[in-house]
């Protein structure tokens, strides 16, 4: 991989993000996975890693376990929280089996130990870097009900709201609906930063949105800044916001009526201006009448609802769909089946229900 910088042109190729404080180190591997098909970047502390992975979205995080500026895995549970899609490697000198199975279970493809066995290296990356077929950004679909939805995400990206609520089945595409509104927005060259609420504890949680003051609990040692104010200027995406406890809505609520918030454990009050926008499987007003979603929050985010069609509703794009994911999946030229045998194969289940999506 020849080493690149995030000026360079190209930026369509795969992407792998090297975070580790040991220069030498970062150095050994960018020569070591050298490949002119795949752009590297690399950091060397836990803020640096943060901000370029927010920037550059990489297909694969390689992120050392011990870095000056953080507790061990709190580094991964920000870069899952941020970032689901993008799978993260631990790298340790130390073969800590217990430390490598908590890094698992919050979410790690797996705990690689120093030094490295290149080859075997390169043969877990290898599914994650393959090249990108081209294709455009934007969401996928010709149907006239995904032509509307698309003049309806522009007319939102366009608009002055400062909260949208996405609604709709698992699957539909409400982070791509999202990544859309945000691509189509003055904030396009501001930070897009993904947050699924489902996937950290409330503890956590509220630490990952609003920060944490140093001292604050037992293991707060150094003062942390949330995803609040990374996203500052530009856009906050909040899936699965149905999942949120209610305290958690409470002060997600103060924030997005004043803009203004404070870290966990400190007194000082902070001010982030961000477009957020919520997504949700659920049925929020059902869960406002059942008492498990604040009726003022749900009012103050469904100021511009969307809900997002099902795959029923647009059946005659599954042809689109499946050559999409062919190509992304198996990183060919082109689909594995022709256009032609993906809509054979559909016409059976035109016409009929289809259940999820």
């Amino acid at each position: 991989m020849n080493q690149t910088t995030a000026s360079d042109p190209d930026v369509n190729l795969p992407s792998l993000l090297i975070i580790d404080d040991e220069v030498a180190l970062t150095r050994s591997l960018q020569i070591a996975l050298r490949d002119p098909a795949i752009h590297i970047e690399v950091a060397h502390s836990a803020k640096e890693g943060l901000g370029k992975a927010m920037s550059l979205k990489p297909n694969a995080i390689l992120l050392d376990l011990r870095l000056p500026d953080s507790e061990d895995l709190n580094p991964l549970q920000r870069l899952i929280a941020m970032l689901p899609d993008s799978p993260v490697f631990m790298m340790s000198a130390h073969g800590d089996i217990k430390t490598a199975v908590d890094a698992v279970k919050q979410g790690a493809k797996d705990f690689i130990t120093k030094p490295f066995d290149i080859k075997a290296l390169k043969s877990q990356l290898a599914k994650y870097l393959r090249a990108t077929t081209g294709e455009p950004e934007g969401l996928i679909g010709e149907t006239p009900v995904m032509a509307k939805l698309v003049k309806d995400l522009a007319l939102i990206a366009k608009s002055p709201a400062k909260t949208v609520l996405l609604l709709g089945e698992s699957g539909t595409g409400k982070t791509a609906a999202a990544a859309e509104i945000h691509r189509l927005s003055a904030l396009a060259d501001k930070a897009f930063v993904e947050v699924n609420c489902a996937a950290l504890p409330e503890s956590l949680l509220e630490s990952e949105l609003f920060g944490v003051e140093k001292g604050a609990y037992t293991g707060a040692n150094k003062s942390r800044a949330g995803l609040i104010e990374v996203a500052d200027g530009g856009t906050l995406f909040l899936d699965e916001v149905g999942e949120l406890t209610l305290p958690l809505q409470a002060k997600l609520l103060s924030f997005l009526e004043s803009q203004r918030y404070r870290a966990v454990g400190s007194t000082v009050e902070k001010q982030a201006n961000v477009r957020v926008i919520a997504a949700t499987n659920r049925q929020l007003s059902q869960a406002v009448d059942e008492g498990r979603f604040r009726a003022d929050l749900y009012y103050r985010l469904n100021v511009m609802p969307m809900t997002l069609p099902a795959l029923a509703e647009r059946a005659a794009d599954i042809p689109l769909l499946l050559t999409h994911f062919s190509r992304q999946y198996t990183a060919a030229s082109a689909p594995l089946l022709s256009r032609r045998k993906h809509l054979r194969c559909c016409r059976p289940i035109h016409g009929q229900a289809i259940s999820g999506s």
